[in-house]
């Protein structure tokens, strides 16, 4: 195999069978030619310190005028964000214009043999649903469910347990240093906020 390489969908399906990749759940019916699909998890985090809720903005103390496009203070890099989590139920949830949602993947990844990229597929995109801002790059040694930054168009209902995105796996060349960062193993789990204030300690 070449260096820099991707992986087909039979090679991903022999490198879990190996045990060089770990997919949690695995579903062989979501191997792709050259990528996996993932699904969406069933939390929601929104950071609470920017967006009013709905409660908040509908309340007397704000006069009812509010919405959740309306503002507060603007986060800081140097201050950790407190989030509002909400679960996906049954009927899904309504994304917004105009806010950031933090989601995740279903699925639990993990590999120390090969550099896992995630991005939206295409049906969700004609959707004009963007799955993640900037971090669609994985490193080796990353174990757990991916963070999804999500932004939206227009209003969009959305169900856990849909396909969400596509994750592919490259060759490295090089000796590996494993990633050993902010984001993983139980800190991994469920829609995971900013980390950056830690740069500051």
């Amino acid at each position: 195999m070449n260096t820099g390489s991707v992986l087909t969908g039979d090679e991903i399906t022999a490198a879990l069978q190996r045990g060089d990749i770990e997919i949690d759940p695995y579903d062989a019916s979501q191997v792709n030619p050259a990528s996996y699909d993932l699904r969406l998890g069933d939390g929601v985090a929104v950071y609470n310190d920017w967006v009013y809720t709905v409660e908040e903005a509908m309340s007397p103390s704000c006069g009812g005028r509010l919405s959740a496009y309306d503002h507060k203070t603007p986060l800081s890099v140097k201050v950790e964000p407190r989030v509002t989590r909400y679960v996906i139920g049954e009927d899904g949830f309504i994304l917004k214009p105009g806010i950031g949602y933090l989601m995740h993947t279903l699925e639990r990844v993990h590999t120390e043999k090969y550099v896992p990229v995630l991005d939206g597929k295409s049906s969700i995109g004609r959707l004009f649903i963007q799955v993640h801002a900037t971090a669609g790059y994985g490193d080796a040694g990353f174990d757990g469910q991916y963070t999804l930054e999500v932004l939206v168009a227009h209003p969009v209902r959305v169900y856990a347990g849909m396909r969400v995105a596509q994750i592919r796996f490259h060759t490295m060349q090089g000796k590996v240093r494993l990633y050993h960062g902010n984001y993983t193993g139980e800190a991994a789990r469920g829609a995971v906020p900013s980390r950056a204030w830690r740069q500051f300690r």
